[in-house]
């Protein structure tokens, strides 16, 4: 068993420049926004938490886990807002732990729309437990055997983030600096990556609205763009249900309850159409968040669907 496990991970880093996914993917990104743009922060403008659980291709040995968990605020009626992400990634024997605060600034624009900018700054702790593996019978690197890789690498982000109560577009690099991961593959690196990311909510009806979005993930002179193209119908300002397509990988399929007293959950479930189909039951994914509530709760969110 802990030899196929070591056989996976290899496919599985071996997989992830072509994929785009060294970070983490969520497909509720909607609602995760401050993990891959800072300048998500304070953008609900009331105080938000979030945590989701994701587990990826289920049924396959050593597959992704991931736990992340973020909060953010404006500080009072300032245009500044601050933030603060947390991310627990295990993938067969490493373990990849990001903690980042995150500092934004919102320039009105128009009475509508705001320009946010935002920076982050923290640590990823990189683990790769190599003892969990049993010996291949014809392995004689030394590196394989009993050895704990770890590594503690600061990083630092960039975004930008244009909204209104009705669309959105962001650009963010949520780690700038190129770092090594372990001494054992000089291909094992943690390479820059961009974010390119909008959506817009249409009027149907008084009890329906339309929102497609977009997320575009690439890795330059690594991997061509990635995208996540997503559909979602909102039923009375509390209720979504949506659909969506991850390029070359997955079917996503989306569902998720807001009340008026600010708590939201939600799943997704992910079907494989790549390679990887007939070895895994697919992905799910599970998320809990929560918005203080002030005064009436028609006035908190904005922007609300986002």
């Amino acid at each position: 068993m802990k030899r196929f496990t070591f056989l996976i991970a290899l496919v599985i880093l071996s997989i992830i420049p072509a994929m785009a996914q060294q970070d983490a993917q969520y497909t509720q990104y909607l609602f995760n926004g401050l993990v891959i743009n800072p300048a998500y922060a304070g953008t609900r403008e009331t105080l938000s938490a979030l945590a989701i659980y994701r587990y990826q291709w289920v049924n396959l040995d050593g597959a992704p886990r991931t736990l992340g968990a973020s909060v953010h605020s404006p500080l009072g009626d300032t245009n500044n807002a601050l933030g603060l992400t947390l991310e627990n990634d295990v993938i067969g024997v490493h373990n990849r732990f990001s903690a980042y605060a995150t500092y934004a600034y919102h320039v009105p624009v128009s009475n509508k729309a705001k320009l946010s900018l935002g920076l982050s700054a923290g640590v990823l702790s990189y683990r790769s437990d190599w003892t969990q593996l049993e010996s291949v019978q014809d392995l004689t690197d030394p590196n394989f055997t009993n050895q704990i890789d770890n590594k503690l690498l600061p990083n630092f982000g960039l975004g930008a983030y244009f909204y209104s109560d009705r669309y959105y577009i962001g650009l963010s690099a949520p780690h700038l600096l190129n770092s090594k991961l372990n001494d054992i593959s000089q291909l094992s690196k943690y390479k820059r990556h961009y974010f390119l990311s909008g959506g817009y909510v249409f009027d149907l009806s008084p009890s329906l609205r339309l929102k497609p979005s977009f997320l575009l993930k690439s890795i330059p002179a690594e991997a061509p763009f990635n995208a996540d193209l997503n559909l979602n119908l909102l039923i009375k300002d509390m209720v979504w249900v949506g659909f969506g397509y991850r390029t070359g990988d997955a079917v996503l399929f989306t569902a998720s309850y807001q009340t008026d007293f600010g708590l939201r959950i939600g799943y997704a479930y992910d079907f494989n159409v790549s390679k990887l189909n007939p070895y895994n039951s697919g992905s799910h994914e599970v998320m809990v968040g929560w918005d203080l509530v002030r005064g009436k709760p028609e006035k908190v969110l904005s922007p609300r669907f986002f």
